[in-house]
C-alpha cells in the first residue's frame, strides 16, 4: 500500500466512497427508501436469542429481594401511569420527560398514590429491622431505575422527613407522626439547606427562640441567606417539614436543633407567617417540587422540638446528656447517614442505566464497513468504543458490590459501628457519585 501513487490512492478511496453511497441493485425510478441493515437500530435482545443467564447476573448485582423487585415492577407494568409499552414480547416502562413541569409533578403524586394503595410502603416507618430496611432499599432501587423524580420524592418523604422523626424524635413523636407519614396523610419535607449554607449545617442562620410565657418556640428567617432553599416537596405538596435552626435559650445559642413545623393545612393552604416560592424548572427532575421557605416568627409547641439528643423544660431549662457541643452536633448529624447510603446506591444504579443504554446502542448502531458492499461495523466492535465503555462496566460492577457492602453495614449498624459507617458512607457517596457523573 505504501508504494501506491497519490493518483491510485485517490482512485481507491473514491471507489470505496462510491460503494458506500450507491447500491448495485438500485434502479432508476425505484424506491430508494427501502430498509437497510445499518438503519435497524433496535436492542439485540428484541430479536436475538441470548445465551447469557441474566438471572444469575441479577443475583450477583442486586443480591437481595429479587422477588420483591419483580413484584413492584409487575405493579408498574399493570398501570398506564407508568407508560408500559410492549416491544419484542417484553414490556418496558418509562417516564414522561416531555410533559410540562406541572404535569410531571402531578403524575409523580399519582404514581405514589397508586403504589400506596397497593401496599408498597407498608411498614416502611412502623416496622423496624434489617429485613424491612433491605426491602426498602430494593424498592427504592427499582423505582430509581424507572424515574429519579419518583425515587427522590419518596426518599425525601420517608428517609429524610420520616427518618428525622425516627432518629431525632422520641416516643411522643413516633406515636403522633410515623403512622400518618406512612399512609401519606401527612406529606413531609426536610428543611436543612439554606441559600447561604448548604452542606455547612453548623453555619445555618434560621433561629428558633424559646418563649417560656407561651411554652412555644418561635421560628424566624432573619435574612435572605437564611431562607430554606431547594427543599424537595415544599413548593406544592408538603404539609409539614423538619426545620433545622439555631436554638436560642435565654439569649444563649445552644447550636443546631430540629423542629417540626406545619407548612400547609390539609386543604393545601399555606399556614400563616410562612412564605413559599417555587425553585422552578429543572433538567430531568421536574417531578420533584423543590421550593424555598421563609418563616416570619412562626410559633410551634414546645413538644415539636425533636428531643432525642436535647430537650427544653417548660421553664426554659436546656437539658442534654451530651455536654460537649461538638459531640452534640455530631449526634444530630449521625442519623443522616441513611441519606448518604441512598445517594450512593442511586448513583451506581444511574451509572448502570447509562451503560445499559450506551451498550445496547453500540450493539445496534453500525458505522462504516471495512470491505466495500459488506455490512457496516457495529460500534462496539471498534476498539476505541470498547475502551470508552468496557472499563466503565468493570468499575460499575465493582462499585455495585461496594454499594451492597454499604447496605449490609448500615442495616446491621450498632452504636459502636456508627462512626465507621459515617466514614465509609461519606467516602462511598463521593466516589460513587463521581463515577456516575463520569459514566453518564
Amino acid at each position: 500500500m505504501s508504494s501506491e501513487s497519490p493518483t491510485d490512492r485517490a482512485s481507491r478511496r473514491t471507489r470505496i466512497l462510491s460503494n458506500h453511497l450507491t447500491t448495485s441493485d438500485l434502479q432508476v425510478g425505484g424506491n430508494s427508501l427501502q430498509s437497510n441493515i445499518c438503519l435497524s437500530y433496535s436492542p439485540p435482545e428484541l430479536h436475538e436469542k441470548i445465551e447469557f443467564e441474566v438471572r444469575k447476573m441479577r443475583e450477583l448485582l442486586d443480591v437481595h429481594n429479587l422477588q420483591d423487585r419483580d413484584w413492584l415492577f409487575g405493579l408498574m407494568m399493570q398501570s398506564k401511569l407508568f407508560n408500559p409499552q410492549e416491544k419484542g414480547g417484553k414490556v418496558f416502562v418509562m417516564p414522561d420527560f416531555n410533559h410540562t413541569k406541572e404535569q410531571q409533578r402531578e403524575m409523580t403524586m399519582k404514581r405514589i398514590e397508586y403504589l400506596l394503595e397497593r401496599g408498597v410502603f407498608d411498614g416502611w416507618l412502623t416496622t423496624r429491622g434489617p429485613e424491612t430496611e433491605m426491602r426498602k432499599f430494593a424498592f427504592m432501587e427499582t423505582l430509581g431505575i424507572f424515574d429519579q423524580s419518583l425515587a427522590i420524592k419518596i426518599g425525601v418523604h420517608f428517609f429524610l422527613w420520616g427518618g428525622a422523626i425516627q432518629f431525632f424524635g422520641t416516643k411522643r413523636h413516633h406515636d403522633k407522626w410515623l403512622r400518618d407519614t406512612e399512609t401519606y396523610r401527612i406529606k413531609g419535607c426536610f428543611a436543612m439547606t439554606e441559600l447561604g449554607h448548604g452542606s455547612n449545617v453548623r453555619g445555618i442562620e434560621t433561629v428558633a427562640t424559646y418563649d417560656p410565657k407561651t411554652d412555644e418556640f418561635v421560628i424566624t428567617t432573619p435574612c435572605e441567606s437564611a431562607q430554606k432553599y431547594w427543599i424537595g416537596g415544599a413548593a406544592n405538596h408538603a404539609t409539614h417539614t423538619v426545620v433545622f435552626s439555631q436554638l436560642n435559650i435565654n439569649g444563649r445559642n445552644q447550636g443546631v436543633h430540629a423542629f417540626i413545623v406545619q407548612l400547609r393545612d390539609f386543604d393545601g393552604n399555606i399556614c400563616p407567617n410562612i412564605r413559599i416560592a417555587d425553585c422552578g424548572h429543572k433538567i430531568g427532575l421536574n417531578g420533584v417540587d423543590n421550593g424555598r421557605i421563609w418563616f416570619d416568627n412562626v410559633r410551634i409547641p414546645r413538644e415539636n422540638l425533636l428531643n432525642s439528643v436535647a430537650d427544653v423544660t417548660p421553664d426554659g431549662q436546656y437539658k442534654s446528656a451530651i455536654q460537649d457541643p461538638d459531640q452534640r452536633f455530631a449526634a444530630f448529624l449521625a442519623p443522616l447517614t441513611s441519606g448518604r447510603v441512598t445517594i450512593s446506591l442511586s448513583a451506581i444504579y444511574s451509572a448502570q442505566i447509562g451503560l445499559a443504554i450506551a451498550i445496547r446502542y453500540a450493539l445496534s448502531r453500525r458505522a462504516f464497513s471495512f470491505v466495500p458492499n459488506e455490512p457496516e461495523v457495529l460500534l462496539l466492535d471498534y476498539p476505541s468504543h470498547q475502551r470508552r465503555l468496557l472499563p466503565l462496566v468493570a468499575k460499575t460492577y465493582a462499585m455495585t458490590c461496594a454499594g451492597n457492602y454499604l447496605k449490609k453495614m448500615y442495616v446491621k449498624r450498632t452504636p459502636e459501628s456508627n462512626k465507621t459507617i459515617h466514614v465509609v458512607s461519606s467516602g462511598f457517596k463521593a466516589v460513587l457519585t463521581w463515577h456516575n457523573n463520569i459514566t453518564i
